[in-house]
């Protein structure tokens, strides 16, 4: 990875922080709230991969992790966990599907969720499995539909560059001068 796309994949990384940290606090349903930043290693994972989405939710989780008071490190294995588990899994699947992204998003956000509480729960933090879980999938799954376009269109941004751009045409194809 080139440092450009670094920096741009830090730079959203640090936006949906910020929104994740202020905005979606005041949105919620039964004392839950949604984690935005699980979209982050869903998006980078369909758009470039396990690997990649591995190296995106590890990254997003430990800055996920310094705005929590859970123990540190466990947003970041989640994170890692999400993005190499997405990725492997829509590796057989049509990358252009429409119905791809927000079904990822939804089945991706809640089994973060799901194992981050748990996790939580094991590590000594069991107010983490002392939730209304049904209206956690419903925020999570909500959310997840309506922000995962968003999301992916900064990813796409962040981790596509000129040099890597998907086309129909090569911009090297010679003139054969017919059209």
């Amino acid at each position: 990875m080139s440092a450009r796309i670094v920096l741009r994949v830090a730079l959203v990384i640090l936006l949906l922080l910020l929104v994740q940290s202020t905005v979606m606090l005041s949105i919620g349903l039964g004392g839950s709230h949604p984690d935005i930043v699980w979209l982050l290693p869903i998006t980078a994972a369909l758009l470039a991969g396990p690997e990649t989405g591995a190296f995106v939710g590890f990254w997003s989780g430990l800055a996920f992790d310094l705005v929590l008071p859970t123990p540190f490190g466990l947003g970041a294995l989640v994170g890692c966990l999400l993005g190499f588990s997405v990725g492997a899994a829509v590796v057989a699947l049509d990358a252009r599907a429409v119905w791809l992204r927000p079904v990822a998003a939804i089945i991706g956000g809640v089994a973060a969720d799901m194992l981050f509480s748990v996790l939580g729960a094991i590590f000594g933090q069991q107010q983490m499995v002392q939730i209304d879980f049904f209206s956690l999938f419903v925020v999570v799954a909500v959310a997840s539909v309506v922000l995962v376009l968003p999301v992916d269109r900064l990813m796409r941004w962040a981790l596509i560059t000129e040099g890597n751009r998907r086309t129909l045409v090569s911009a090297h194809a010679n003139d054969s001068g017919i059209w």
